[in-house]
Formats: structure tokens, C-alpha cells, sequence
């Protein structure tokens, strides 16, 4: 790279807004704009940064960058020339089929600003055709400039071949100019705010691959996750997760849709964790539940099932008197669940009634009884507990029961 392509140009308010604009409406290939919008920073308030790497010279550490990325469940945004894809079709494969986002970075980067439009056309016909060819997928309307060297002309003539957005950088981490891995981490780090955007290079001459499982780690304890181009501009990033800053964790997907659809912060609580894999399941620990998904078991509510933390909680406390399952029947005041031999009655069978009954909390699995000074119930799915010192309709609360079973299971945690 030249010096005097190295600098970021920055969009001015008005292009930015308009991005913005398009991102929220845009179609998968967008009519053309009169000139592509330049993008060095996503505009968003979601603690979300995008990973970007451009290849264009040898096959380098590709494989070991996805490998990575695969490990920890990211998408990331490749900037590739036409002539990278030809020599390592495999690659470009696998960065189609494991979600990554794909950029036309030219057909062998030459300078933009000094080729006619006839060549600009061409290079990035060449580049698009030759990638869908490989996968199906398109790098409309994503364009990365060569060099990050654009002028009026360049940015008019790509937006007329249907590229939308020239996406640049907030930080390039200067591996591919010898910067060491810490070096590379604390670049990053430094310029980490939300919606930025790192520069990195796939070639053997750069550290950015050594560096990566580093500053995924150092990005992700300070509470940021990560999206592709494609899912920042077509609003995924905001859509389908959700930042709690309260807890520092995210909640992300169908386990969002069940938390928002059934019950929200009253019933749930806040997440204290993030996605991971216990007993073979994936599950995410909340306040007041576990969640855990099944996929197949349930489509209707996102395939989300509630951990039976009642039950794991009660745990041989069977032979205590509020466990002992009683004969009775249905009256006014209270219900008799034969299925598990316990009675539902007043406060507790309204609460249970009115906000999920079976599905969230499952069927009673004692008694009333006082617990540490409170009025509680057990359920197979959680313990509903009195507290009338509160407001209504806060009297009856779900436990801490995600908490209190989360630290039992990982008490260093």
C-alpha cells in the first residue's frame, strides 16, 4: 500500500444518515445509487464489531482464520480479488457455506482512481461472476476499494454496477506491515467502539491470524459480539440479539424471540450467561430460568424449552412433609393436579394461570409451605414465592431459581 492510500476518508453526516437509510429499506441487490456510500464505522448501538480480512495475495492463513472464526461461532466479511478466488476455490467455498459475508475487492487491485470505468466494470463483473460461479452467493452489494483509493468517479461508477457500499475501516490493525500480536490486539482494542469495522489480511506475511483468538477474547470481555457487513446493513445485528448490560451478556436468536414473547424481564430475569453447550444441549442461564434448545421439539415457540429447575433444586427433599403428595380435589379456591398429587391455590393459581401456567412453569411439585421466612411453592420449572410487602402486582415472584441452580452446578463460576 501507498502512504497516500492508507488514510480512512470520512463520510460526511449526510451520506451516513442516507446508509443508514438504505440499510434499513435496501433489497438483497439494490437498484444503484448515484454513488456508493462509503462505510468506515456501522451505524448501530449494538455492541457488535465487524471482522474483515482481504485476500488478495496468497493463500496464506485462510484456513486457519475460519477455523477460528468456526470455533467461536462468528461470521465475518471477506474482501477477496477475483484472481485470490480463482487460485483457492475451496476457500471461498467454505466462506460462502459457513455464513461469512463476501466483498469484491477487484480482480487484481489495481488502483481504481487511475483505470477507466470500462476497466472498473470489468474487474468487478469479472470478480462477481467468478463467485457466484464458485457458490451461489453474491458480493453485491458490498465493494471493497483497492488501496482504500477512491475518488468521486470510482464511487459513482461501482454504485452504477450495483455496489451500494464501499466498505472501509475504523481500524486497520497493520499486520500485513509487520505489527506484532500484542501490537495487533491493542489496535484493536484501542479503536473498539460499536459498529467499527477491523482491517486484516488473510497473507502469510501478516500476524493477524496469530492474533485473532486473542482479540475475540479481548472484544468479548468487553461485552462485544460480532457481525458480517451483510448482517449489519440488513439489520441482523439488531434484530436477532439483544445486549444487557446490566449482566454484560447478550441474548441472541430464537432464545430472544422466547424471552421476548414469553414473558420478558418479569418472567425470565436477566440473562447471566451466554450460550453453551451443557449435557449436550445448548442451553443459556437467566435469572429466574434456563433455557434450552431443542431443535425439532417444539418449531411453534422456537424450539425452547424450559430447564426443570424446580425439580433439580428439590432434589431429595421428598420426604419432607411440603413434598408428600396430598388427596383432594378441585374447589373454588384451589386446583388438584393429579399428576403429580399437589394443589394449586389463591395468589399462586392466579400468577400461574395468568402468565404460562403448564408450558412455564410446569405442575406443582409441593405444597405452600415457608421457606427462609417466605410463602413459596415448588414447580417442576421454577418456585413462585410471596412477598407482600411489595405492590401489586408484584407480590408474587418467580425465584431466583436460574441463579441459585447456576452457582450449585458451577460454584467457581
Amino acid at each position: 500500500m501507498t502512504e497516500q492510500f492508507r488514510a480512512v476518508r470520512v463520510a460526511s453526516a449526510a451520506l451516513m444518515t442516507l446508509a443508514l437509510v438504505l440499510a434499513m429499506f435496501g433489497a438483497q441487490r439494490p437498484a444503484s445509487a448515484a454513488s456508493s456510500q462509503i462505510i468506515t464505522t456501522f451505524p448501530t448501538t449494538e455492541h457488535a464489531i465487524a471482522l474483515t480480512f482481504d485476500a488478495g495475495s496468497d493463500r496464506g492463513y485462510a484456513s486457519q482464520i475460519l477455523d477460528t472464526l468456526a470455533a467461536n461461532g462468528i461470521h465475518a466479511t471477506f474482501g477477496m480479488t477475483g484472481a485470490w478466488a480463482q487460485q483457492n476455490p475451496d476457500l471461498v467455498k467454505r466462506m460462502a457455506s459457513e455464513g461469512h459475508t463476501l466483498i469484491n475487492h477487484s480482480w487484481d487491485h489495481p488502483d481504481f482512481t487511475t483505470i477507466s470505468s470500462a476497466e472498473r466494470m470489468s474487474q468487478l463483473q469479472r470478480t462477481e461472476n467468478l463467485v457466484h460461479s464458485l457458490t451461489g452467493a453474491t458480493t453485491l452489494p458490498f465493494f471493497r476499494p483497492p488501496f482504500g483509493a477512491y475518488n468521486a468517479s470510482v464511487l459513482s461508477d461501482v454504485a452504477s454496477n450495483g455496489y451500494a457500499y464501499s466498505i472501509m475501516w475504523t481500524v486497520d490493525t497493520l499486520g500485513w506491515n509487520g505489527a506484532s500480536v500484542a501490537e495487533i490486539r491493542q489496535r484493536v482494542i484501542n479503536a473498539a467502539v460499536p459498529g467499527a469495522i477491523v482491517l486484516m489480511h488473510v497473507g502469510e506475511a501478516s500476524q493477524d491470524a496469530v492474533a485473532l483468538p486473542g482479540m475475540i477474547s479481548d472484544l468479548r470481555a468487553r461485552g462485544y459480539q460480532f457481525e458480517s457487513a451483510r448482517e449489519f446493513i440488513y439489520g441482523n445485528a439488531s434484530s436477532n440479539q439483544r445486549y444487557f448490560p446490566q449482566t454484560g451478556q447478550f441474548v441472541s436468536n430464537g432464545m430472544l424471540r422466547y424471552w421476548e414473547t414469553y414473558g420478558g424481564l418479569a418472567t425470565f430475569g436477566y440473562p447471566i450467561t451466554g450460550e453453551f453447550m451443557e449435557n449436550g444441549t445448548v442451553v443459556q442461564y437467566f435469572e429466574r430460568a434456563r433455557l434450552e434448545w431443542h431443535p425439532g421439539a417444539w418449531p411453534e415457540r422456537y424450539d425452547i424449552l424450559l430447564g426443570r429447575l424446580g425439580a433439580e433444586l428439590t432434589i431429595g427433599r421428598q420426604q419432607e412433609t411440603p413434598f408428600h403428595p396430598v388427596s383432594a380435589a378441585n374447589d373454588a379456591n384451589c386446583t388438584f393436579f393429579a399428576a403429580t398429587g399437589h394443589r394449586l391455590c389463591f395468589g399462586f393459581r392466579d400468577y400461574w394461570n395468568a402468565n404460562g401456567g403448564t408450558a412455564l412453569f410446569g405442575y406443582p411439585i409441593s405444597e405452600e409451605f415457608v421457606e427462609n421466612g417466605v410463602v413459596v411453592q415448588y414447580f417442576e420449572r421454577q418456585r413462585l414465592e410471596f412477598h407482600p410487602q411489595n405492590q401489586v402486582p408484584w407480590r408474587v415472584l418467580g425465584g431466583l431459581v436460574g441463579v441459585q441452580r447456576y452457582h450449585a452446578l458451577y460454584p467457581s463460576s
